[in-house]
């Protein structure tokens, strides 16, 4: 098995509708490094056009409707060879449909074609909630254009893989109390409603002349109406809880920032982010902004 710890994911949505023409998914982007491309060998290998093929193919098998059972082995047919179970195991029996499906970062060599084909991880999601993770042989004729793609063999499945509980951050980070309250409603708020409406001049009052372009560009109103509901602006590695610190001209420090955004025209949503903001003389301003934040406390949701 080829562990493979790059993964970027190809997310095929679609709710609702089995697809058995499914037709041609989107490219995919493996997000292999040359190193590992190198250690995995698979140098000649065109992962991610097999990875979209993989993806239809699982698609195909988990998609199951006791109404079109011959669309679908029609559909299977024209994608595997000649020995392959077109009916991808199913006893045409009950009804599934995926609701959006994933490479699993699993891929490991098929031993009798060579270099030509690999196993393939498809994780795909239920609309019930259940996950499968497929494991899809593929074939590819043509290794430098990706052409000639076949499915090769019978399709398994994978167990999930195994979650792991997180320890407590060792390094706890550490808030300046007083900073935060002050910031929250002289900076962030003000700069949260301008970013989110993408409001260049608004913006252009809140960020530093070396603010990243994330920090300029906004949402351009993908969400509305921001209030922030807490903030921690982090004191500097090694002064502790407790301990009294000034802030001068030049200083640079990270804040978390809680922003309860308005998704509907009753719903909202609470998300949080990481702002990079620096002090002037003029004042705290924010040099860079990140989606997300850490749980120092470790462990799992459910024991």
């Amino acid at each position: 098995m080829v562990a493979v710890s790059t993964v970027s994911l190809l997310a095929l949505g679609g709710v609702g509708v089995l697809g058995y023409s499914v037709g041609h998914p989107a490219p995919v982007q493996s997000g292999l490094t040359k190193e590992e491309i190198a250690e995995y060998r698979l140098t000649t290998f065109p992962l991610s056009r097999a990875v979209a093929f993989a993806d239809r193919y699982a698609r195909l098998c988990l998609n199951q409707d006791p109404e079109q059972v011959e669309q679908r082995q029609d559909a299977i047919a024209r994608l595997s060879s000649s020995g392959v179970d077109t009916s991808c195991g199913w006893d045409g029996k009950g009804a599934q449909v995926v609701a959006y499906s994933v490479w699993s970062g699993y891929a490991e060599p098929v031993t009798q074609y060579k270099h030509h084909a690999f196993y393939i991880g498809i994780q795909a999601t239920l609309t019930t909630g259940a996950i499968r993770t497929l494991s899809v042989p593929v074939y590819v004729a043509d290794l430098k254009t990706g052409d000639g793609m076949r499915v090769v063999g019978d399709v398994g499945t994978l167990p999930q893989p195994e979650q792991a509980t997180p320890p407590e951050a060792k390094d706890r980070s550490v808030q300046d109390s007083q900073l935060s309250t002050d910031l929250q409603d002289k900076l962030f708020q003000d700069f949260f409603a301008a970013w989110g409406a993408s409001n260049s001049d608004n913006l252009s009052r809140y960020v530093s002349p070396e603010a990243t372009k994330t920090a300029r560009l906004g949402l351009r109103g993908a969400l509305q109406d921001p209030k922030v509901t807490d903030v921690e602006v982090l004191l500097p590695d090694g002064v502790t809880a407790g301990q009294s610190h000034s802030w001068k001209a030049g200083d640079a420090t990270w804040a978390w920032v809680a922003v309860r955004w308005t998704t509907g025209e009753t719903a909202h949503m609470t998300e949080h982010y990481r702002v990079q903001i620096v002090l002037t003389d003029q004042g705290w301003f924010v040099k860079d902004i990140r989606a997300g934040v850490p749980d120092e406390s470790g462990g799992k949701a459910i024991p």
